[in-house]
Formats: C-alpha cells, structure tokens, sequence
C-alpha cells in the first residue's frame, strides 16, 4: 500500500512539474507580479499595499497606448475583473466593447489589512485582437499600477512600466 502510494504521488508531481514552466516574480513601489507559466496560460498573482484596483498591462512598446491592460477590485469581499485595450491617452476600452472578450479567469482574491491581491489566469495567446500575444524570451513591457480607489474609472495613484521577459528555463 505504502509503495502504490508513493507512485500515485511521484505521478502526480510529474505531471505538475511538466505544466510549470517557470516563474517569476517583480517588485516595485508597494505592487508585486508573479507569473507561473502553466500550459498555454499564464498563472499570475498580482498584490498591492491598496484597497483600491490594482492592474497589470502588457504592450510591444513603453507606453499605456496600444497596451491590454487588466484590472481588478475586491467590494465587500468580492472580487471582479477587466479586460481593456488602451486606444488612446485616457481612453481605456473594455474588449468586450471592442468585439473581444474578457479572457481572465480569476482564481483567488484577498484584501486584508490595507491589501489587495488577485490570483488569475489568462491564455498565452488567447486570438482575441484586443489581447497581447505572450511570447516567450523575448522582451517587453509590463504596466503595474493600482489606485486608492476601488472604481475602475478612477486615475491610478501610482503606475510603472518595466522591462520584461517571460523567461523559461533552457
């Protein structure tokens, strides 16, 4: 018995440790991004010292413009999502809008003592025009910001756009 259960625990992990490519984690001015590449999706934990939204974008060039960027908000212990294609200065766009879809999943969400923090999930390459295509090693630009506010319509208080790479272990 004990035997059958080691190999029912070794095949497990086998199967866990061949889905999870890498992961990685960026920190910055109070707001955290960890991604685990699961598949043909992306597993991200974002947190920020806020009980307003907190967002993260993703864009080809350093800029909000052209950019998919995805916010969330906890109300009265409810989380929700958007999933928004950045036409312009100020003119963030829901993709639904636009003739896309919301492609996050949202796994998990806390915010507790001053904290919010969001467990989701979205597609590498989800063929949605209005979503970033994921590539793998090779550079871009990550958007982290959050607000004091939980109304997604609200400015952010603090954004940054950092160098990035989804990096996957040779």
């Amino acid at each position: 018995m004990i035997n059958l259960k080691f190999w029912i625990l070794i095949l497990i992990l086998s199967f866990t440790w061949k889905n999870v490519e890498a992961q990685k984690t960026i920190t910055t001015s109070g707001i955290s991004f960890t991604y685990t590449i699961q598949g043909d999706n992306l597993e991200c934990t974002l947190e920020a010292k806020t009980n307003g939204w907190i967002g993260v974008g993703f864009n080809d060039k350093n800029s909000i413009v052209n950019s998919d960027l995805l916010l969330f908000n906890i109300i009265n212990g409810e989380a929700s999502s958007t999933d928004l294609y950045v036409k312009g200065i100020g003119n963030p766009r829901k993709d639904s809008d636009l003739g896309g879809a919301n492609t996050i999943t949202l796994l998990n969400s806390i915010e507790k003592r001053g904290v919010t923090r969001v467990v989701f999930s979205i597609p590498l390459k989800s063929g949605d025009t209005f979503d970033f295509e994921h590539r793998l090693n090779e550079s871009y630009w990550l958007i982290l910001a959050y607000s004091v506010e939980d109304d997604f319509n609200h400015h952010s208080r603090f954004r940054k756009h950092l160098p990035f790479k989804l990096e996957v272990p040779k």
